[in-house]
């Protein structure tokens, strides 16, 4: 990181401004930099954006527009409501520019890499690893799964969001797996956590999990799907391993298996 993602001679230092150049509709690029920083940040819904740009809700219509189509900004239905959208920066190296570089320039430029690494790395576990991880969980499960770990067709795969009374909030799932049925109606087969932390998942995760599915009242034989960067405890394997509804998939399963 300090020797080449942050050093200013590098071209990657330079890549955030190189993607949105390259996009010819661009004509104030100050707008569109706002929009992908607070995306990157967290500022997820429209209305959230709009707040932290500082413009009108409508007038992001075109903004995220453009930057949809270009690549950088992927917007993402909500798997329980459909009406419900969320943006998210599709490209890492966007996220990287936005939260790190762009904030941190003048003082990379006079080669304070390894400083500015020391004091952003807790941001990029959290906004650059632990969004792309589940981007990754998402897309493994819609193309790579297989329906037995699934427990059925990934016909459509997505976050939600679900209220719960009993700790006074939200709980956020990071996948939710849904079959389409011709005859019947839609199935959801199977919920997941990722974690890109750098510490092993444990069983608080899967409790988690089955609370879940019981807020949602799911079937007790929903899967439940724990994706992990860095592996899970020997609690949870064992926990996995008697169990028909969970599954583990770390980091070779990820990119090779199903």
């Amino acid at each position: 990181m300090v020797a080449n993602l942050l050093n200013p001679a590098s071209a990657m230092s330079r890549e955030g401004n190189a993607l949105l150049s390259e996009e010819d509709r661009v004509v104030d690029t100050a707008v569109y930099f706002a929009v992908l920083t607070a995306i990157s940040q967290g500022r997820i819904r429209r209305g959230e954006i709009a707040a932290s740009v500082g413009k009108a809700d409508g007038a992001l219509a075109h903004p995220l527009t453009v930057l949809t189509e270009a690549g950088l900004v992927a917007p993402l239905s909500d798997a329980t409501k459909q009406k419900r959208t969320t943006y998210h920066v599709a490209e890492p190296a966007m996220r990287l520019h936005q939260l790190i570089i762009a904030p941190n320039e003048s003082r990379l430029n006079r080669h304070h890499s390894a400083e500015v690494w020391a004091e952003v790395v807790d941001t990029v576990a959290a906004r650059i690893y632990g969004p792309h991880f589940e981007d990754l969980a998402r897309t493994w499960c819609a193309e790579h799964a297989a329906k037995a770990t699934l427990g059925g067709t990934a016909s459509r795969v997505g976050p939600t969001v679900v209220a719960c009374q009993e700790h006074r909030g939200n709980h956020e799932i990071d996948v939710v797996v849904t079959e389409v049925r011709a005859q019947s109606a839609d199935r959801v087969t199977a919920l997941g956590e990722a974690k890109g932390r750098s510490d092993a998942v444990g069983l608080d995760q899967l409790t988690r999990l089955e609370h879940l599915r019981t807020l949602m009242r799911l079937a007790s034989n929903v899967k439940l799907l724990l994706f992990s960067r860095a592996g899970f405890t020997s609690a949870l394997l064992e926990e996995a391993t008697r169990r028909g509804d969970v599954e583990v998939v770390d980091l070779p399963r990820l990119y090779d298996g199903s």
